[in-house]
């Protein structure tokens, strides 16, 4: 068993194993020392230039426009992967009998931001599945005229199951339907490229396997669906293009209508505690690899899921799928899950306990022996 190659650009972790970045993904060496940087700053405000306040969401959409495949100027600055989904669901012209489906049982980050628009007319109605995520011939069984919005996770949190982006995509494309994908559990530990899938948006939190800050986030929507939007807000430092900021000199109050994406950032888009040290979590994804980090983990998650196996464990949906992602498993009596999940605690292996069972997600900073580590606490308590 060995340590995983990329060990030493995080932590310490103080002798625990975290193998729970579904939930929050630790910051790198990297986004500490920019976090260090940014708290320098604020400690002595004469650090702090004008143009930090454009240069500061500047770079970080440059960056996760590296990350995703698009242009930085798509890129729209959020706070949690609710945020795509609310501004969305807010800045769409809806009519009296409009339909948007949902998974049964997905997150409620991507059911929740429609329900008020019901009082307008707008029907929510869930799809579900017969395993762990929609298939594309189910979606295509339940769109109907109506329907405007599709809404799922790349992955499923309570399974641990990758969904078919492009063949979900064919099929809202072949009726018209917008596509909205959720990829905070697998953006960072998958490789993802708008420019080659049929989406229409995604969302993502930042805090999870993009190792950012909690309270981050992005979206992107597609240049097609921008144009077709409302915009509900307007952020007056979303309108400067350099570090002049004194916008109303001469009293113009005029909205500029070609800010594109921007005009649907969060306000504050120059958080320097949460941006800083964001921007460099994602470089360093970007620049090891997110590729080389799918490949390492999903090494873990097949080692994890054959330990699991042969300590008779059962695996969430069926183990030999190649899509699962995340390791979600229960013992053979679901009432012990509680008391196993305590067990790892304190052998200082960190996991999550979710919807009864336990929820174990490795990343790229984990290796063979923390997984082994995991695999022999649960073998002994079984």
């Amino acid at each position: 068993m060995s340590a995983s190659p990329f060990a030493s650009d995080f932590g310490p972790f103080d002798g625990r194993v975290w193998l729970n970045a579904a939930h929050q993904g630790p910051l790198p060496r990297a986004a500490v020392e920019a976090l260090e940087a940014a708290v320098a700053m604020k400690r002595a405000p004469h650090g702090i230039d004008d143009a930090d306040f454009l240069t500061v969401p500047r770079d970080l959409r440059e960056a996760l426009g590296r990350l995703i495949g698009a242009p930085p100027e798509e890129v729209i600055l959020g706070n949690s992967a609710s945020y795509g989904v609310q501004i969305l669901a807010q800045s769409t012209t809806w009519r009296p009998g409009d339909e948007v489906l949902v998974v049964e049982g997905d997150f409620l980050a991507n059911i929740f931001p429609w329900l008020p628009f019901e009082e307008a007319g707008l029907s929510v109605r869930t799809v579900e599945p017969a395993g762990g995520v929609v298939e594309p011939e189910e979606l295509e069984a339940a769109v109907t005229p109506r329907t405007r919005v599709f809404c799922t996770s790349w992955v499923n949190t309570f399974t641990g199951h990758l969904a078919d982006l492009a063949g979900l995509g064919r099929a809202c494309r072949d009726h018209g339907v917008t596509f909205v994908v959720n990829a905070t559990q697998a953006l960072g530990r998958r490789p993802l490229d708008v420019s080659e899938l049929p989406l229409d948006a995604l969302t993502c939190a930042g805090y999870k396997w993009l190792c950012g800050p909690y309270a981050t986030g992005f979206a992107w929507f597609h240049p097609r669906l921008v144009e077709s939007l409302t915009p509900q807000q307007a952020y007056w430092l979303a309108m400067p293009d350099d570090a002049d900021l004194d916008l109303n000199d001469e009293g113009d109050y005029e909205l500029r209508d070609d800010l594109g994406a921007r005009a649907f950032d969060v306000f504050g888009t120059a958080n320097f505690f949460d941006y800083m040290p964001w921007q460099a979590s994602v470089e360093y994804l970007v620049d090891r690899g997110v590729e080389r980090a799918a490949e390492h983990t999903d090494g873990l998650v097949r080692r994890l899921v054959e330990g699991l196996d042969d300590a008779g464990y059962r695996i969430e949906g069926p183990a030999e799928d190649p899509r699962l992602s995340i390791v979600v498993a229960s013992h053979s009596d679901p009432d012990r899950n509680p008391r196993l999940n305590e067990a790892l605690a304190e052998a200082g292996i960190d996991v999550a306990l979710r919807a009864g069972n336990l929820r174990i997600a490795p990343h790229l900073y984990n290796g063979e022996d923390d997984v082994d580590r995991a695999l022999a606490v649960l073998r002994q308590a079984a």
